[in-house]
C-alpha cells in the first residue's frame, strides 16, 4: 500500500497554520493524553497546538516549559533523519506551495505515525499551512479513522483515505452520523462529498424571525450558486441585557459555546443595517437582509472586499463582497451574487486603460448602472466599448482614469508622518518643483513647513519664526519661494521661505482682514477676499519686493465660503470654486465659475452649479481646485457638517460626458468615517498629486483626533492593478477549513 501511495500525494487534512518565521516542527504528546501534539518554534519560542481527540488541533499556546525537551527531539531527528517515503498533498488552494518543514507523529492514537508537512503559502497571504496525511489505520473497516465505514465510503463515493473528502473542515463521519460532543447543527442533512458550512444564528429581540428565515434561505441560494451548502440553526433571541451594546464579539463570547467552536460558525442578527465579522474566523454580526448576511458571512469564509486585488471597488469584480455591488448589481437588488471570476484574465491598470473590454455587452451591461454609470456600447458579439474616463468618447488609445470610485475613492494610502497633531487645516503647494506642507501646531503658536522628498517621505519640519495664528495657514508658491499667509488680529502677514532660509513675517499692506484665498496667476499673486455678506473682492500682489495689495474690483459672484482658485491650463482662464444656496435654497452648494483676465479685472465668462442647480452638492469650507495631467478640473471640498462639526471629504471632477449629472462626477473620499472639521489640502506637480487633511473623527484605527494625515496619489490613480476574483474557489478550497481550523479542547 505504501508503495502505491508513494506514486501520488497522500490525501491530507489541513491541521494548523502559523507564521512564516517558524523554523522547526515536531510532534510530541505534551499533555500525556495519548495523542501527539504539533509543536513549532517561532522566533526562538516554542508553541504547541494540542490535538483534540484526534480530530483537530486547538489554538497555539506557549510551550516554554517544554523547550529543552523539544530541542532535544530536534537533535534526535537530525541524528537519525526520517526517510520521507510519501508526498503529502499540498494545500488545495495553492497546489504549487513549496514544502518548508516535515515531521511525524501519532495524532490519532492508533499506533501509526502520521506524515506532517508545513507548506509555505502566498495565497491569500503569507503563512505556513501544516497538513497531515493520516497513515491508514489498523481498523480495516475505517482506514482513515473519520468515523465512516468502508461500505459507506463506497456508497457515498467519498475518499476512504481522506478524513475530509470535501475539504469543508468537517470529518466525513460527522457529516453522516452527527457532530461530536452531541452538538446540534439544526438537523440539516450533510454530505461528506459536498462542502457544507454550519452557522448558529442568534437574532436580537425585535427581529422578525419568520422574515429572517426567508432572508437566510436567500443567502443560502447565493452560497449554493458557488458550490457551498449553507445550513443554519436558529437560536433563541438575544435579550437586550445580553446584547453588549451591539458588540458582536462580546455577545458571541457569551452565546457561542466553546465546545461548538471548530464545528459551527456564529452570527448575531440585529434590526439595524450593516455589520462586521471576523476575517477567516467563526463569529460576526449583521443586519437581517440576505445580502448583508451573505456579505458578512463571506468575511468569515476568508473573502475580503477586494478579492485578490489591492485596490477596492474594482468595477469588474461583480461580487456582493465588493462595496460597489453589495446591495445591487446593475441597479437590481435581487441580482447581487458572489463572483465566479469570469473577468479575471483582464487586469485594469488605471494609468493605461483600454476603452474596449473582451466581453459581450450583456455580460458587462451592469457597469452602466449606479454606482459607476459608465457609458457602454456593444462592439461586436464578444467585446464592449467602455468610456472609462467619462469624456464622452471611446478612445482608440489608452486613457488614465480613476475608475474604482463606486461608493468612495481614495487619494492613496494615508500616512500619519509619525503622529503629528495639528491645530488647523494643513496647506500644500509646490515651490520650484518641490512640494511643501505647512501645518500649525495644536497650541497655534508655530507654523512649520516640510519639504517632500518623494517615495512618501518628508524632510524634518522647519519652524517659521513668529508664526502664531488662530486661523488656517495658507501656503502658495511664487517667485521661487514659498509664501505662508497668516491671519493676525491687526491684519494679514506673510512668511517667505526657500530651501535655505525662512524669514520673519511681513505685513501685507492694504489687504483687508477678511477670509482670504491666494493663488499664482500670470506671475502675480491673486488674492480673493470674502466679506461677511459673502461678497468677493479681488486684490493683487505684483512682486516679492512690494507686499502691498492693489484692488482689482468686486466680483460678480458671492460665496458662503472662501473660494478655491485655479488656472485652466488650456485657456489661461481663472477658475473659482464657491458655495451658495441653490434653487431649492439648500445652503453651501458647490458652484464653479470661469473668468477671463482683463488687466486687473476678472470678467465672468461662465458659471455652473455642480451636478445642476438643484442637486445640492455641498462645499462647506475653502475648496481646492486642481488640474490633472490631462487638464481635467478637480475640486476637493468638504460636505455638510454634522452636529459636532465633523465633515466628510469629497472630490468633484469635471467630465466631458455632459449626460452624466450635467458633466460632473462627485466622489466621497475614503469613507463616511473619514471626517474633519477643517478644509482639505491638495497640490499637484512634478512630484505627483498630494492630499492632506486633519483627522477629527475619533480615536480609531491607530489615529487620534487632530492628527495630520497625508496621501500621495491624490487623483485616485491606483499604483496596483485590479481584476475580478473567484469567490467560490477561495471559500471551497481555503475559507471553509481555515475559518474553523481550531477546535477548543475538551477541558476548556
Amino acid at each position: 500500500m505504501l508503495l502505491l501511495l508513494a506514486q501520488a500525494a497522500l490525501p491530507a487534512q489541513t491541521w494548523a497554520s502559523c507564521d512564516t518565521r517558524c523554523d522547526a516542527l515536531v510532534a510530541r504528546d505534551v499533555d500525556r493524553d495519548g495523542f501527539d501534539d504539533v509543536c513549532v518554534r517561532l522566533a526562538g519560542s516554542w508553541q504547541v497546538a494540542r490535538t483534540v481527540s484526534g480530530w483537530k488541533a486547538s489554538p497555539w499556546v506557549p510551550a516554554a516549559s517544554l523547550a529543552a525537551e523539544l530541542e532535544a527531539q530536534l537533535d534526535e531527528i537530525a541524528a537519525a533523519p526520517v526517510e520521507w517515503a510519501i508526498r503529502v498533498a499540498p494545500p488545495p488552494y495553492e497546489r504549487a506551495a513549496p514544502s518548508a518543514l516535515r515531521a511525524r507523529g501519532d495524532l490519532d492514537h492508533d499506533g501509526d505515525r502520521e506524515w506532517i508537512e508545513a507548506f509555505r503559502c502566498s495565497r491569500p497571504g503569507e503563512f505556513l499551512e501544516i497538513r497531515v496525511a493520516f497513515e491508514p489505520g489498523p481498523n480495516a473497516n475505517d482506514r482513515d479513522g473519520d468515523g465512516l465505514s468502508e461500505t459507506d465510503e463506497a456508497r457515498l463515493r467519498s475518499n476512504p483515505l481522506d478524513r475530509d473528502s470535501d475539504n469543508d473542515g468537517l470529518l466525513d463521519g460527522w457529516e453522516l452520523a452527527g457532530l461530536p460532543r452531541v452538538v446540534d447543527h439544526g438537523g440539516a442533512a450533510l454530505d461528506p462529498t459536498l462542502p457544507d458550512v454550519l452557522c448558529a444564528v442568534a437574532p436580537y429581540e425585535g427581529v422578525d424571525r419568520i422574515q429572517l428565515e426567508r432572508e437566510l434561505a436567500r443567502a443560502a441560494e447565493l452560497y449554493a450558486a458557488i458550490g457551498v451548502r449553507f445550513h443554519w440553526r436558529m437560536d433563541s433571541s438575544v435579550a437586550p441585557a445580553d446584547q453588549a451594546g451591539g458588540d458582536w464579539a462580546a455577545c458571541g463570547a457569551r452565546r457561542f459555546p466553546s465546545r461548538e467552536r471548530g464545528l459551527l460558525h456564529w452570527m448575531q442578527v440585529t434590526p439595524w443595517g450593516g455589520g462586521q465579522a471576523q476575517q477567516t474566523g467563526d463569529m460576526g454580526g449583521c443586519g437581517q437582509g440576505f445580502a448583508v448576511f451573505a456579505h458578512e458571512f463571506g468575511h468569515q469564509l476568508s473573502l475580503s472586499h477586494t478579492g485578490d486585488s489591492e485596490p477596492a471597488w474594482c468595477p469588474l469584480y461583480p461580487s456582493l463582497m465588493n462595496y460597489a455591488f453589495n446591495y445591487a448589481l446593475g441597479g437590481d437588488p435581487a441580482a447581487v451574487r458572489f463572483s465566479n471570476g469570469e473577468f479575471r484574465e483582464l487586469q485594469l491598470d488605471e494609468t493605461r486603460l483600454t476603452e474596449r473590454v473582451p466581453f459581450a455587452f450583456e455580460r458587462v451591461k451592469y457597469l452602466a448602472a449606479p454606482p459607476f454609470r459608465f457609458t457602454l456600447a456593444a462592439d461586436g458579439p464578444t467585446s464592449t466599448k467602455v468610456d472609462w474616463n467619462h469624456d464622452g468618447a471611446f478612445s482608440d488609445e489608452p486613457v488614465a482614469a480613476d475608475i474604482n470610485y463606486g461608493g468612495s475613492t481614495s487619494c492613496g494610502v494615508r500616512r500619519d508622518l509619525g503622529g503629528v497633531l495639528i491645530g488647523a487645516a494643513p496647506s500644500l503647494a509646490y515651490v520650484d518643483g518641490t512640494c511643501y506642507l505647512a501645518t500649525l501646531d495644536t497650541t497655534q503658536a508655530n507654523v512649520v513647513v516640510r519639504a517632500y522628498r518623494g517615495s512618501e517621505s518628508w524632510d524634518a519640519p522647519r519652524a517659521l519664526p513668529t508664526s502664531s495664528t488662530n486661523d488656517d495657514p495658507l501656503l502658495v508658491g511664487a517667485w521661487g519661494k514659498g509664501w505662508v499667509f497668516l491671519r493676525r488680529t491687526l491684519g494679514w502677514q506673510v512668511c517667505a521661505f526657500d530651501a535655505q532660509e525662512t524669514k520673519e513675517p511681513a505685513e501685507v499692506a492694504e489687504l483687508p482682514l477678511r477670509d482670504l484665498s491666494v493663488a499664482l496667476v500670470a506671475e502675480r499673486l491673486l488674492c480673493v477676499t470674502r466679506d461677511s455678506d459673502d461678497a468677493l473682492e479681488v486684490f493683487w500682489l505684483d512682486s516679492p519686493e512690494r507686499l502691498q495689495a492693489r484692488p482689482g474690483g468686486v466680483l460678480d459672484l458671492r460665496s458662503q465660503v472662501p473660494v478655491g482658485i485655479g488656472v485652466e491650463p488650456s485657456s489661461g482662464r481663472v477658475v473659482l470654486a464657491s458655495a451658495a444656496p441653490n434653487a431649492r435654497s439648500v445652503p453651501m452648494c458647490l458652484r464653479v465659475s470661469w473668468f477671463e483676465l482683463d488687466g486687473d479685472l476678472l470678467r465672468l465668462v461662465e458659471s455652473r452649479w455642480v451636478r445642476g442647480e438643484s442637486s445640492g452638492t455641498n462645499c462647506t469650507t475653502r475648496p481646492v481646485i486642481a488640474f490633472d495631467a490631462a487638464g481635467q478640473l478637480n475640486v476637493f471640498h468638504t460636505g455638510m457638517p454634522q452636529a459636532d462639526g465633523q465633515m466628510t471629504a469629497w472630490r468633484t471632477r469635471r467630465i466631458g460626458n455632459a449626460a452624466l449629472d450635467e458633466g460632473w462626477l462627485t466622489c466621497l473620499l475614503y469613507d463616511v468615517w473619514t471626517r474633519t472639521r477643517r478644509p482639505l489640502a491638495f497640490a499637484c506637480g512634478p512630484q505627483g498629486a498630494l492630499f492632506a487633511f486633519r483627522w477629527d473623527a475619533a480615536e480609531a484605527h491607530g489615529m487620534r483626533v487632530n492628527q495630520l494625515l497625508v496621501a500621495h496619489d491624490g487623483f485616485g490613480l491606483d499604483r496596483a492593478p485590479m481584476r475580478d476574483f473567484d469567490d467560490g474557489e477561495q471559500i471551497r478550497l481555503h475559507g471553509l477549513v481555515h475559518s474553523l481550523l481550531w477546535m477548543r479542547p475538551d477541558d476548556e
